[in-house]
């Protein structure tokens, strides 16, 4: 895998860590009824239907499309994820692209202008646990920027908008792990309060979240759509023949 690969893997991974959030602090998110396709769940309180709307996403397989602007540039990550299993794909463009297959017991990077084979092959288990790339995979664990939320207001059937303390969200996070990653993906955030929107379907998932970071580098516009709930994936290790062991020189960045 060329170098080149590795910060634009890590971007990618912060992107998720950075969206997404948890019903911990509000407790967990009661169990889905028989009934939910057809009546949304009654959340009188807008602080708990949001920070219950992506814990209700990760109930079931999901797709993620991620757009971040940054000045003139623009990063594009579409991840299916199956919360379950921790199996996932991530496809990103930014704009050198990247794609990575997530099994239970390995990740696969694809390689870009490699000598090699097309696939590189990272175990699970050989991963630093605080990594990006360890906490990138598990979207549940994480405590994001909704982690943080301070306050919210309903503005029409489904749409939320608020704001998010970064240092909340980190406290929020389940241990010192997950705490420092976050610190390290909001170390740039200028600002005390983050504003967001949030849309929550008629279940109670969230299906849209946007948000906006003020750094020193200029302004980061953040866009997460979450789709496809349920729907079967199609997640397999690619061919053994066309995969290659990483070395200790990549495991050192992961």
């Amino acid at each position: 895998m060329r170098r080149s690969l590795v910060p634009a893997l890590a971007v990618g991974l912060t992107a998720l860590l950075t969206a997404c959030g948890t019903a911990d602090a509000a407790g967990p998110a009661p169990a889905a009824s028989a009934s939910a396709s057809t009546a949304a769940p009654v959340v009188a309180d807008p602080v708990a239907a949001v920070r219950q709307g992506l814990d209700r996403s990760l109930r079931e397989t999901v797709t993620l499309d991620v757009l971040v602007t940054v000045a003139d540039q623009t990063i594009t990550m579409t991840s299916a994820v199956e919360p379950d299993s921790g199996r996932m794909t991530l496809h990103m463009k930014m704009p050198e692209p990247v794609t990575m297959v997530v099994t239970q017991d390995a990740i696969y990077i694809q390689q870009d202008e490699s000598d090699g084979k097309p696939w590189l092959k990272l175990d699970r288990d050989r991963l630093r646990p605080e990594g990006q790339l360890a906490q990138g995979l598990d979207l549940r664990a994480q405590a994001g920027i909704l982690g943080g939320v301070v306050s919210v207001e309903r503005t029409g059937d489904g749409r939320y908008r608020g704001v998010a303390d970064p240092e909340k969200a980190v406290a929020a996070a389940r241990n010192e792990t997950q705490r420092a990653s976050l610190r390290k993906a909001f170390k740039l955030v200028k600002q005390k309060s983050v504003p967001f929107e949030v849309t929550l379907d008629a279940e109670g998932r969230l299906t849209r979240l946007t948000y906006t970071f003020d750094t020193a580098a200029g302004t980061i516009e953040n866009e997460v759509k979450l789709h496809g709930f349920g729907e079967p994936l199609a997640i397999s290790a690619p061919p053994e023949s066309e995969t290659e062991d990483a070395g200790a020189d990549v495991y050192r960045f992961f």
